[in-house]
């Protein structure tokens, strides 16, 4: 019995879309490596939809968990590390051009890792409202570059993470314990 219960944990809705995410990682390097940049945009357009899903189904499904949101984290991570490593070998005339830009996303996904692995031994997880948008805009702004080579909004969500990562450093300085899936700021310090 304990052995289902296990598996029912580990295979819901929710974490399958992550685990969607997360094995899409390699699969976006070997079309990256092929050459193939249509065929990028289509999956990596796929992989980061479950992002959405997955939030959105654990939610309706009452299946909001430790797990789902710690799978949720690693997906996101995995994808926005995987990005600029794929984009460089499709479009590396635009990754130079812009490549200082991709170094400050990049870093405001990093800081706040490294901030929560120092005070908690894990990754943040948090989950924020402006995160949430954030990750929406990226994703949508990150195809909208590499499909048209439009990038101011692109260049405008960076702004916005960099928000993002001052949002979740100051969680993370005010938490005394780990907890996951916190709305703000305010919810966090008890003024929401």
């Amino acid at each position: 019995m304990t052995n289902s219960i296990t598996k029912t944990k580990w295979l819901t809705v929710p974490n399958f879309f992550s685990y969607l995410r997360i094995a899409s990682v390699p699969f976006l390097f070997y079309i990256a490596w092929k050459g193939h940049p249509n065929l990028f945009l289509i999956v990596l357009a796929l992989a980061l939809s479950t992002d959405a899903i997955d939030g959105y189904f654990a939610r309706k499904l009452n299946q909001v968990t430790t797990l789902g949101t710690t799978l949720d984290s690693i997906g996101d991570t995995a994808m926005y590390m995987t990005i600029p490593f794929c984009a460089w070998l499709l479009w590396p005339e635009l990754i130079k051009q812009k490549y200082i830009y991709i170094i400050i996303v990049m870093l405001a996904f990093i800081i706040p890792m490294i901030a929560g692995f120092i005070k908690f031994g894990r990754m943040p997880s948090y989950h924020t409202w402006l995160a949430k948008i954030t990750t929406v805009l990226l994703s949508l702004t990150v195809l909208i570059w590499f499909a048209t080579e439009i990038f101011w909004p692109f260049k405008i969500t960076i702004i916005i993470q960099v928000i993002v990562m001052i949002e979740y450093l100051a969680i993370t300085v005010h938490l005394k314990k780990w907890r996951g899936n916190i709305p703000s700021y305010w919810h966090a310090i008890g003024k929401f």
